[in-house]
């Protein structure tokens, strides 16, 4: 019966995991900001989360591919890690609690590696994108609850509550993840020259690379200054902010599941191609100066992050050796995490300097060419015949 339910946990935990990780979300730009600190700083605070991931996946998907049927640790510890983090800011009122906060939120969502990929061990190989992109939705489902619930609970009981609320949260999580059994592990995870070297296979690097461009837009704009334009220019309540973000997730969890069709459809390539150009006109329009556009473009964004991020991160790992997919899942979302970090950064400085509006076309600008270059390069332009070319757009 434990087996049988295995899968289903896993899932229940990666809903845990988004859930407690985005309670939250709409809470940490105004509670930083009621402190007295400006758009720089939030966005070295909220960066410092995508820095801890970018840090910690390599080495959790490194101990995956070792930690043969005792990867629900990995897991476990990194939901404690959570309980930690969120624990800080209400116990500790300083700038450094702040960042030690964030750094161990990032390590503890660092278990998604785990995640992810024990989740698709669980079915046949023929089954691998359909259940990767599966997981990487859940990215999704623990935001459509989470963000309203979390400006509700900090509008009506004060900013600390949801703090408090996910510590209990996860410590539940990391005993519920105890009880699944993982799947029996082939052979060739047992071979230690798996271990060693790093995946030699261009497809991971240009997913990651791409992924992490993806991230980069999302966290600038939708985790950090689309925030608080909404609050400085439109006075938009913590509330709104929950259902703003919940419009683009839901979509997000939507767009994504149906994902793997459309690649079936019209090729891997174009359908990622295309969901570059979404997200980025999504972000031009967000300085419009009105809730209403303000809705279509986080509407736009989800549709964006929806058909790039399950089929980038299939894409990323498909034709990895048994003993390497935990590794190469580490190396993917170590790059896109590189996205996550640098991405609040930026906008935070540059919105500092030079305001909003300068800000959202500059990514959203950097969103548009790196769709161009992601169809450039899988056109062939750089390597490969043209057979290939065409086999890469139709896949």
């Amino acid at each position: 019966m434990r087996r049988r339910l295995s899968p289903w946990i896993l899932l229940i935990c990666a809903f845990l995991l988004f859930f407690i990780i985005y309670l939250t979300g709409a809470v940490w730009p105004i509670y930083v900001s009621e402190r007295g600190f400006q758009e720089g700083f939030l966005g070295l605070v909220i960066g410092f989360y995508g820095f801890a991931l970018f840090v910690s996946r390599l080495p959790i998907g490194w101990f995956c591919d070792i930690l043969v049927d005792k990867r629900r640790f990995m897991i476990s510890g990194g939901f404690l890690g959570l309980a930690l983090a969120f624990a800080l800011p209400p116990l500790v009122d300083s700038a450094w609690a702040l960042f030690v906060s964030r750094i161990l939120m990032g390590v503890g969502a660092g278990s998604f590696v785990a995640i992810a990929v024990l989740y698709s061990l669980y079915f046949p190989p023929r089954s691998a994108r359909a259940s990767t992109v599966v997981a990487a939705s859940f990215f999704g489902w623990g935001q459509i609850f989470a963000n309203p619930i979390g400006g509700w609970l900090a509008d009506s009981f004060g900013l600390m509550t949801p703090f408090w609320i996910t510590v209990v949260i996860a410590i539940g999580a990391a005993v519920l993840v105890l009880f699944i059994i993982e799947p029996e592990a082939p052979e060739i995870e047992k071979a230690p020259t798996q271990r060693v070297l790093l995946p030699r296979s261009p497809n991971l690097y240009i997913m990651a690379l791409t992924m992490a461009m993806v991230f980069f837009a999302v966290y600038a704009t939708v985790y950090n200054i689309t925030q608080l334009y909404a609050t400085e220019q439109l006075g938009v309540s913590s509330s709104v902010q929950g259902l703003l973000i919940m419009v683009y997730i839901s979509v997000f969890v939507g767009v994504a599941l149906l994902s793997p069709r459309l690649a079936d459809a019209f090729g891997s390539t174009r359908v990622i191609t295309a969901g570059l150009a979404i997200l980025g006109m999504g972000i031009l329009l967000t300085p419009v100066g009105n809730l209403a556009m303000l809705y279509l473009s986080e509407l736009l964004v989800g549709i964006g992050l929806g058909l790039t991020f399950g089929l980038l991160m299939a894409l990323s790992v498909e034709g990895i050796s048994g003993g390497q997919r935990f590794f190469a899942m580490g190396i993917f979302q170590s790059t896109y995490a590189g996205g996550m970090t640098l991405g609040p950064i930026t906008a935070g400085y540059v919105a500092q300097a030079f305001g909003f509006s300068f800000t959202f076309i500059l990514v959203g600008f950097f969103v548009l060419l790196a769709g161009g270059a992601f169809y450039t390069v899988r056109a062939g332009a750089f390597f490969g015949s043209r057979d290939e070319a065409r086999q890469r757009l139709s896949a």
